[in-house]
């Protein structure tokens, strides 16, 4: 029985890992534009591994508004106090684009066999995002609006791979996986937005709100865990989306002359890890506290396919504070990632804009440095729920209270 209790501790570790692992993107950026990445949501039930057989069902939902705008890690204070007109009483008020993003991802997982799991990842977004607009005509003034995107976004497909059997290895294992992120969600939806001369039209939203980012896309995946003493867990997981599209044709704005093909927004690489440590903590192991580390982003380059493209890359650095819950096949999991560091990179357009204007100066000293803005949430909440079942007879894996 002790080999089973060891078993049983260390599925109540990986429950909270995967399911948090399957909450990884959106949650920290805004105009940063990290996307779904979420897949399988195990081990809710007798082992750590899915048994040969076994189904899981889950939902995960997240929320976070960015309302920070940054350029590196310089926070642009300014944006919140001025630049957007005044209010009733005569005071000034701030012009940062606020973002307030709702996901939900429905999630399956099929164990294939004890150490091969089959995932599959549909998600749903709803988002928002607020911005300024200084109207000319037929009045002065200026005023805050919203747009809106919604719809189904990239669904994903993965398979994982236990590296040791499970049924050896109670103390910690290693999973590695694969994926595929489709194209399905929209990348090019619309929305009535007002103009500066009084005229509303129907424009294509920013690419930080769009459901999809128009490319097909590759992941690879680790996850690991450890026991460190009785119930005290150490753990690590991450990906790496590969997108190699350049762009999804979509424009941003009109070209400027010699940076053609910035102005067409990009279908980006993503990048998300996480480490920390958990926890059971009543005698029952159902109920477990964790405390991570998190760092996620877009690079400002993709490591395959064209470069000249546009987005806002740029990463955080977040403290996570967990807690999850089992009871019988049933899983809940709550979770805070409340981010310490926010940088807003230089991007490819950045750079290229950067070159061509210091091109054509002479003095050293007086060459420009360009460097876009982003904003950021300065938190994310999360909450999961899974269920576990087996079509076969018996579970190869049995727990015994």
């Amino acid at each position: 029985m002790k080999n089973l209790s060891a078993i049983k501790s260390a599925y109540i570790f990986i429950l909270f890992l995967t399911i948090a692992f399957s909450t990884q993107n959106m949650t920290a950026q805004g105009c940063v534009a990290v996307r779904q990445m979420g897949g399988q949501n195990l081990n809710t039930s007798n082992s750590y591994n899915l048994d040969s057989g076994a189904f899981q069902v889950g939902a995960n939902y997240r929320y976070f508004h960015s309302w920070r705008h940054f350029i590196g890690k310089e926070e642009q204070r300014q944006r919140q106090l001025t630049g957007g007109g005044f209010d009733a009483n005569g005071k000034e008020r701030g012009n940062a684009v606020n973002i307030y993003s709702h996901a939900v991802d429905l999630n399956i997982s099929y164990g294939l066999t004890d150490r091969i799991q089959l995932n599959a990842t549909l998600p749903y977004v709803n988002n928002e995002r607020s911005q300024i607009l200084r109207q000319t005509t037929p009045v002065k003034n200026t005023y805050r609006y919203s747009v809106y995107a919604e719809g189904i976004a990239d669904a994903r497909l993965s398979v994982n791979y236990w590296v040791v059997d499970p049924k050896k290895a109670e103390k910690g294992n290693i999973m590695v996986g694969l994926g595929v992120k489709l194209n399905n969600g929209s990348h090019d939806r619309k929305d009535d937005a007002p103009q500066t001369d009084g005229t509303t039209k129907s424009v294509v939203m920013d690419q930080a709100i769009q459901p999809g980012d128009g490319g097909l896309g590759y992941s690879i995946e680790l996850q690991a865990f450890r026991q460190l003493t009785g119930r005290l867990y150490g753990f690590a997981n991450g990906y790496y989306l590969f997108n190699p599209r350049e762009s999804n044709g979509t424009f941003k704005s009109a070209p400027k002359a010699g940076l053609e093909g910035y102005n067409i927004y990009a279908s980006p690489d993503q990048y998300f890890g996480r480490a920390g440590f958990m926890a059971a903590v009543d005698k029952k192991e159902n109920f477990t506290i964790s405390l991570a580390g998190r760092f996620e982003g877009i690079p400002a380059y993709d490591a395959f396919g064209g470069q000249v493209a546009y987005r806002r890359p740029g990463y955080v650095i977040a403290v996570e504070y967990g807690f999850s819950y089992r009871i019988g096949k049933h899983g809940f999991s709550f979770y805070i990632p409340y981010n310490v560091v926010k940088n807003r990179i230089q991007s490819a357009a950045d750079i290229a804009d950067q070159n061509l204007q210091n091109s054509v100066i002479t003095d050293p000293s007086k060459y420009v440095h360009i460097q876009g803005d982003a904003a950021f949430a300065d938190y994310s909440i999360n909450v999961g729920y899974s269920y576990r079942f087996n079509l076969n007879k018996k579970m190869k894996v049995t727990m015994k209270h």
